[in-house]
This record gives C-alpha cells, sequence and structure tokens, in this order.
C-alpha cells in the first residue's frame, strides 16, 4: 500500500506538472492517472489524502475535462463525490467538494 502522506505530495506534484506543461504529449501522460487517482480516492480514508485528492481531482477536470471524460465515465466521478458527502465519511473530506462539484 502506498503512504498516504507521500500520496498527497504526489497529487499536489501532479496538479502543478498538469497546470505547467507545454505540450499536448506532456499533459496526456498526466492525465493518464486520472483513472488511478479516481481509484485511490475512492478506496481511502485518509483525511488528507481525500483533501488533497478532491482538489486534485478539480484541477485535472478544469484544466482537462475533455479528455477526463473519455478515460473515466461521469458516474463514476458522481459516485466519488456522493462518497464523500455521506456521512460516513470524514467531514474534511467534502471541504474542497463544492469547487470540483461547480
Amino acid at each position: 500500500m502506498v503512504d498516504a502522506g507521500i500520496l498527497a505530495h504526489v497529487l499536489d506534484l501532479l496538479c502543478t506538472l498538469l497546470k505547467k506543461a507545454k505540450s499536448e504529449e506532456e499533459r496526456s501522460k498526466i492525465i493518464a492517472v486520472f483513472p488511478e487517482l479516481v481509484n485511490f480516492i475512492e478506496k481511502s480514508d485518509d483525511m488528507f489524502l481525500l483533501l488533497n485528492g478532491t482538489t486534485a481531482l478539480k484541477t485535472f477536470i478544469h484544466l482537462a475535462h475533455t479528455q477526463i471524460l473519455e478515460l473515466v465515465p461521469p458516474t463514476k466521478i458522481v459516485s466519488l463525490c456522493k462518497r464523500l458527502l455521506q456521512p460516513s465519511c470524514n467531514e474534511q473530506a467534502a471541504v474542497c467538494l463544492g469547487n470540483l462539484v461547480i
């Protein structure tokens, strides 16, 4: 299993790389990790990973929504948002969810 603390920093790094990507090829390589990002967030209960993961989801969708929809069905993203809003999920996970939904 991957250390959630390290993964949170990796998510920040991926977002920065996506924002700074100079070519479509660079963007495509970074965007390719999106399905795994969704899987990690779906399976995690770690507050920091959920918080950083939600921010990363928002950034990825904002910057590459067309490519994202080719990789992950919208229903999976909506399902993840529903999970983050459940009472059984750490409430801190939903802090950035509003920006994701918008």
